[in-house]
């Protein structure tokens, strides 16, 4: 059976309960997160490492899935210090068109507390109430600022919302805040194509609307009726379109898109099932597990610059 050997820098949550049993297979293929000597393929999440990674794989089959959107000085390694890998799955390929960069979602895992297991089996909840929205507190990026200014824009007004996340009230559960709502607001830190995250996907697991902001061609991967798109740079259309859209028979209505979009998530999108389908699609025949080294990630030069101006400009926000 392939060995896929899985690096990553985080350990909530845990990823393996994405797979059927929490065994860390899917469609005959296994996958570890324990630094396997020898391996199949490697797969780093981020290139952001702190420690070396080394051991044996085919070089062909050491890849990069980059998950975090690319901000000048602080998310630098999105563009940088990729020669050790053969292929790199990202949302934000170099211009020149070089063949190893593979436009991807992110496949961020969810944030709901639940197994695979438990979301492929578990019933549509019951809808008691109408709107949520769970915002984080990050203020390291311009879109976690424009977030923030788009919760006071909520709160001043007259909507009708719950609101949960380290910005107002911690919720152990995104479930919690998430299952029992008709909608729920879905407000990424970035805004550009192929960057979607667990925000939206939390969402369609819950069976919860999103009002959407974030990925601009998320039409590419979801059904129209699953979401509602939004615009958090244009605050008074956005409650227009909020409070005319948050009726249960427009949730009732939008129920086979959002299954259509919850499948998509569980069985196509997540890490596992695309993992499984790029090593399935594309077969490099390379099978000579060879030693390799990926030393942990520095800046280069440049992109220390591109650090310093970036706390320059976060010091004089």
């Amino acid at each position: 059976m392939t060995l896929v050997r899985i690096v990553k820098d985080w350990d909530w949550p845990n990823l393996l309960r994405q797979t059927p049993g929490e065994k860390g297979i899917w469609d005959d293929i296994t996958f570890t997160l324990t630094p396997a000597a020898e391996c199949d393929y490697l797969v780093m999440l981020n290139n952001r490492m702190e420690i070396q990674t080394s051991g044996q794989c085919p070089k062909k089959n050491i890849w990069m899935l980059i998950q975090e959107p690319y901000q000048k000085g602080f998310t630098d390694w999105v563009i940088e210090k990729h020669e050790p890998f053969a292929k790199v799955f990202t949302h934000h390929p170099p211009a020149n068109g070089e063949k190893k960069y593979i436009i991807s979602p992110p496949a961020i895992p969810w944030h709901v507390n639940k197994t695979y297991d438990e979301l492929i089996s578990c019933p549509l909840p019951k809808k008691t109430k109408s709107l949520s929205w769970i915002v984080g507190a990050a203020k390291d990026l311009p879109g976690h600022l424009q977030r923030l200014i788009f919760l006071e824009t909520v709160k001043k007004s007259s909507l009708s919302i719950d609101l949960f996340g380290r910005a107002v009230c911690p919720i152990e559960d995104k479930w919690d805040g998430l299952a029992p709502y008709f909608f729920s607001l879905a407000i990424e830190n970035n805004n550009g194509p192929d960057m979607w995250t667990e925000k939206l996907a939390d969402c369609f697991l819950s069976w919860s609307v999103p009002f959407y902001f974030g990925c601009t061609n998320l039409e590419k991967y979801f059904p129209k009726d699953s979401y509602i798109p939004i615009d958090i740079h244009n605050p008074s259309e956005a409650m227009r379109i909020i409070k005319e859209n948050s009726t249960p028979e427009n949730w009732e209505k939008r129920i086979p898109a959002i299954q259509q979009a919850r499948d998509l998530v569980l069985n196509k999108y997540q890490l596992f099932p695309f993992l499984a389908e790029q090593i399935h699609t594309h077969p490099t025949h390379d099978t000579v597990k060879l030693p390799f080294t990926i030393n942990p990630y520095k800046r280069s030069l440049r992109a220390r610059g591109h650090r310093l101006a970036y706390k320059i400009s976060k010091l004089l926000r």
